[in-house]
């Protein structure tokens, strides 16, 4: 049964990674055109909202996309058991790749946000937990404990990709609720966050009771 659960996630995590990798070069693409056209946008649309910090958010994209790249790496059972050297190499890169994305991420939310305060607090509260997971996963795998470890490197990349889920979740409330873009920025965040969140917490729950199971079976042979 957990293996399923863990292919099941393995498998969503795949699609979730090729949604947001194609956003990500999309965003790239919207933010060019609006620095070089911005008389094809409204004055309000949030295009046109994030070319006042070009710097901050081609940073937060690119090495978002890194992040993607190297986070699907490190959560492929194959990669892990037969290129050890090369997890650990990887496994900096997402992790320091975490750390910038997760800052730039709190810098928006505090700062530049687009949508209305729940988008601000659900980006602060989350970012946060994304930042302070990357630190638990670099002190846990530097005081060795594995499994540990693991768990924290999956609450910072599966909670980072409810990103793709909030996009989602977005045009659902556009196209039944008919809200604009900046109406749905906020409960967006907060569901998508949310649901991230509470699955991956059930995944880790789930591998917990298999473990201890095991143990205890183990110790009573």
């Amino acid at each position: 049964m957990n293996k399923t659960i863990t292919s099941v996630f393995i498998l969503l995590s795949a699609l979730l990674v090729l949604f947001a990798l194609g956003e990500s070069v999309g965003r790239i693409g919207d933010l060019e055109l609006a620095a070089a056209h911005p008389e094809l946008f409204d004055d309000d649309s949030y295009h046109l909202h994030y070319t006042a910090f070009p710097n901050l958010m081609y940073t937060h994209v690119v090495l978002g996309m890194l992040f993607l790249l190297t986070g699907a790496f490190q959560l492929t059972p194959y990669f892990r058991r037969n290129f050890i050297k090369a997890h650990r190499l990887i496994g900096k890169i997402f992790l320091i790749t975490s750390l910038f994305v997760s800052c730039s991420a709190i810098i928006i939310a505090i700062f530049y946000p687009f949508g209305n305060y729940l988008e601000s607090v659900a980006t602060l509260v989350f970012g946060t937990f994304i930042l302070f997971s990357t630190l638990k996963a670099y002190t846990s795998i530097k005081a060795k404990k594995i499994i540990e470890h693991s768990y924290w490197v999956r609450r910072v990349f599966f909670v980072s990709l409810s990103i793709a889920t909030i996009r989602g979740v977005m045009i659902f409330g556009i196209v039944f609720f008919d809200y604009s873009v900046k109406e749905s920025m906020g409960i967006s965040f907060v569901i998508g966050f949310l649901i991230h969140f509470l699955l991956l917490e059930w995944w880790i729950s789930a591998d917990r009771k298999k473990r201890r199971i095991e143990k205890e079976t183990f110790t009573n042979l």
